[in-house]
């Protein structure tokens, strides 16, 4: 999903590593598979095709949190970019099965009722999980007057690391006060920075994105302070760039304490 045609987000925003960082706690019944990938809190993006839907192809965060057996799983997509708009979440549930998921989504977006599928693999090679996703109701157009005007593409890819994993592994970020800082990957035209509660993801609980935002063009850096952490509380801070085809560059994440 997005929320701003590239042009107007350029004027608004200017914007599975084997090893898990969180257990994962398997549903009852749950059932071993001694193929089946670790489990654990799992975070990335989801891409808008920009075939289906070349007005405004966006980036958002995603997470789920897998069990390590087969069984089932939760996580959440999120689609709010601006402090206008609605907390915008699509709630996804599923089954993991050996190396592949299953899913479905609902939720709500600027007032519209939504639901999709989620589906995807595990891939051992890059240790990461990636699939597809769609929107039931296709493509559609949605216009909140004086906020925010986009399209909502009908489908859409995802890719899931495990938190701290860096993809390249030279692509990091770091953190000073306030500011979340990283180097722009060359080609790079959008970047997603997105801010994750790993207590609320591990638990299935709730919504665990806490903000996220889209820096257009080569930068490398954005404010958090419109996230509004609580000091000495734990999170989780990503990064995504995408380049002007977009592909993805570069993907990182790592836990912190905020200031």
């Amino acid at each position: 999903m997005k929320r701003l045609s590239l042009s107007l987000r350029a004027l608004v925003f200017c914007a599975v590593l084997p090893v898990c960082a969180w257990a994962a706690n398997p549903a009852a019944g749950a059932t071993p598979n001694a193929g089946s990938p670790p489990g654990g809190v799992y975070v990335g993006y989801y891409q808008e095709d920009p075939i289906t839907n070349p007005e405004d192809p966006t980036m958002g965060s995603v997470y789920l949190n897998l069990p390590a057996s087969d069984s089932s799983f939760s996580g959440s997509m999120y689609f709010t970019y601006v402090g206008c708009q609605s907390s915008n979440v699509g709630t996804i549930a599923g089954v993991k099965k050996a190396a592949s998921l299953n899913a479905s989504w609902s939720g709500t977006l600027d007032g519209t009722q939504q639901k999709g599928s989620v589906d995807g693999t595990y891939s051992a090679a890059k240790g990461a999980y990636s699939g597809t996703f769609t929107v039931a109701g296709g493509k559609q157009h949605i216009d909140i007057p004086s906020c925010i005007s986009y399209f909502i593409a009908p489908k859409g890819t995802f890719e899931l690391f495990a938190v701290g994993k860096n993809t390249p592994s030279n692509f990091s970020v770091s953190l000073s006060g306030n500011s979340v800082s990283w180097t722009p990957p060359g080609g790079a035209m959008m970047t997603l920075v997105f801010v994750l509660d790993p207590a609320i993801a591990s638990s299935g609980q709730g919504n665990a994105t806490m903000w996220q935002t889209l820096v257009m063009g080569p930068q490398g850096a954005a404010d958090l302070s419109e996230a509004r952490l609580v000091s000495g509380h734990p999170y989780v801070i990503a990064v995504g760039a995408a380049d002007s085809k977009f592909r993805r560059l570069s993907f990182a994440s790592k836990s912190f304490t905020a200031p």
